[in-house]
């Protein structure tokens, strides 16, 4: 194996050889990549370019740990890729001054996903009767969920909409008092709630926006609602309290789904507080692939939000007092980074008999159908494979946030959280989109659970050879299966994503375990689950964990 320093002269030799053995990447090797003020030979060019291609295609044969689809053909895009395409400004903007652009298509796909997600019944090309506003992000999900707290940040706050239906409220009853408790400090402060296996990426993204999540609020100030252990999942440990005995995120039940009990306590607690809640739901969490009930939860919170007059409240505009509009003093989130294609498709599959229906509590139904979703946001680079990491992000357009300005240099509006956008992702998800259809996208979705099965069939079967205790587990209706963390070189070599987890054992004590798990992504073959379940056969594939 080469080493972080090797020297350029075995810069030929393949970094996968015949024997399978992988090697570090050689961007660790800096001899081989070092730039200089001069350039580099043809020949040092062609080494590093032949390094790295037979070291990335290496590791793409055995890719198990990540939810990246490795299947994708793009070919029809290829002769774009050398035009700087530029999708900067507000999709929907067409008088765009800078023509290298793929709008046209983006507005196209954006239509798909509408459809898809049941905001949109066909394409429109009518403004006026368009329900959604969207894009295509420039990164991933991080991207469109960072703008989701944004928009819902300020949409709570009472800043102006876009395209309000405003009121002349004291015109029309000057005698009458608005709704709202006028004197209450709370009303226009959102609470952030997010769920203990959520993206790790919430977090940071409400450190930027300078957004307070229940804890941030409550610890310190109230006395938390929940009461240990008894208003908990029997799964939850009392690590993730802080010192005020608040719980840190959402607790989540032991499948990683969201505990509907917890958040509709929390959520309570706040609203009769007069604090209007922002709750980000989760399909296909990241590493054991969880999908909150969606629908269930919010059932649940709609009487509550309504008792405490925050399901509907009148918001007056601070430049004109006499104006008004009526909004929602609420903004449920769905990051469905993973499970927002897949899990569509999923439920069409179940509906016409294609697979069983493997969740026991009814399918977790997400999105723009439950009237009270505001925003969707969903990788194309993880399911559908894209080879541009990049989202659509959705929400419902009469909700969107007035946008800051319309620069004559782009020449339409600045709406967007990047400015400017690559085009190229644009370009080969239309491609896709264009060649597939629902039928080929249910087949992929039943055969990513037969993968499932055959994946939890053989480590079974390894189970019942091994020494040592497998702790396979899986939750129902996720592509993910964990198990034991292997040895390093295994982790390697498959690129397996491990998590240290808190496990309830069967005596009641809790146990501090790291797992790996392994993405059935549509690239997945039985043939690779049978050499890598092979290869934790050998011996010393799982090293004591102390």
């Amino acid at each position: 194996m080469y080493s972080a320093r090797a020297k350029s002269n075995n810069s030929t030799k393949n970094s996968h050889d015949s024997s399978g053995q992988h090697h570090w990447h050689p961007a660790v090797r800096e001899n081989d990549t070092n730039l200089s003020e001069n350039g580099l030979s043809q020949e040092q060019r062609e080494s590093v370019w032949s390094q790295l291609h037979n070291n990335i295609f290496s590791y793409q044969k055995t890719f198990l740990g990540f939810q990246s689809n490795q299947s994708f053909d793009s070919e029809q895009s290829n002769p774009f890729f050398g035009i700087p395409l530029n999708n900067g400004g507000d999709p929907f903007s067409w008088t765009s001054l800078n023509s290298l652009n793929t709008k046209v298509m983006e507005c196209a796909v954006l239509d798909y996903f509408a459809k898809l997600w049941g905001i949109q019944q066909s394409n429109i090309l009518n403004e006026e009767e368009r329900a959604y506003w969207g894009y295509i992000t420039s990164m991933g999900s991080s991207e469109g969920n960072l703008l989701a707290l944004f928009n819902a940040r300020d949409y709570l706050a009472g800043m102006p909409l876009n395209t309000p239906v405003l009121h002349h409220f004291k015109e029309k009853f000057p005698s009458l008092q608005p709704a709202e408790l006028k004197h209450n400090p709370n009303k226009f402060t959102p609470v952030v709630f997010f769920a203990q296996d959520s993206y790790h990426g919430f977090e940071k993204a409400s450190r930027l926006l300078q957004m307070k999540s229940f804890c941030d609020i409550g610890s310190g100030k109230f006395l938390c609602p929940l009461k240990f252990p008894h208003d908990y999942p029997s799964s939850f440990s009392d690590e993730f309290l802080d010192r005020n005995g608040w719980p840190l995120t959402v607790p989540v039940e032991e499948d990683g789904s969201i505990s509907i009990p917890c958040l509709v306590k929390l959520v309570t607690f706040f609203v009769s507080r007069g604090y209007p809640p922002l709750v980000i739901f989760t399909c296909g969490t990241t590493f054991k692939g969880a999908n909150d009930n969606v629908q269930a939860a919010i059932n649940e919170l709609v009487p509550i939000l309504k008792q405490h007059n925050m399901y509907e409240r009148r918001v007056y505009s601070s430049e004109d007092p006499t104006k008004s509009d009526v909004r929602n003093g609420f903004w449920f989130h769905i990051d469905g980074a993973l499970g927002g294609a897949q899990l569509r498709f999923l439920e069409m599959a179940i509906n016409e008999g294609l697979v069983h229906n493997m969740f026991p509590d009814g399918f977790p139904v997400f999105d723009f159908r439950i009237p009270e979703v505001k925003s969707i946001v969903m990788s194309l680079h993880k399911w559908f494979g894209c080879p541009i990491p990049s989202s659509v992000f959705m929400m419902r357009k009469m909700d969107q946030v007035q946008t800051p300005n319309k620069p004559l240099y782009i020449g339409g509006l600045d709406s967007t959280l990047s400015g400017s956008r690559g085009g190229h992702s644009v370009l080969v998800m239309w491609d896709l989109l264009s060649k597939k259809s629902y039928g080929d996208f249910k087949d992929t979705a039943v055969r990513g659970v037969e993968m499932v099965a055959f994946s939890m069939m053989k480590l079974r079967e390894l189970q019942n050879e091994l020494p040592v205790a497998l702790w396979l587990s899986h939750t129902p209706g996720s592509l993910f299966v964990y198990f034991r963390r292997p040895n390093q070189d295994i982790v390697r070599r498959y690129c397996l994503g491990s998590k240290p987890l808190r496990i309830k054992t069967v005596d009641g004590t809790f146990e501090d375990r790291i797992y790996s798990h392994i993405c059935l992504m549509p690239h997945v073959t039985e043939d690779l689950i049978l050499q890598f379940v092979d290869e934790l056969r050998a011996p010393g594939a799982f090293p004591n964990q102390n």
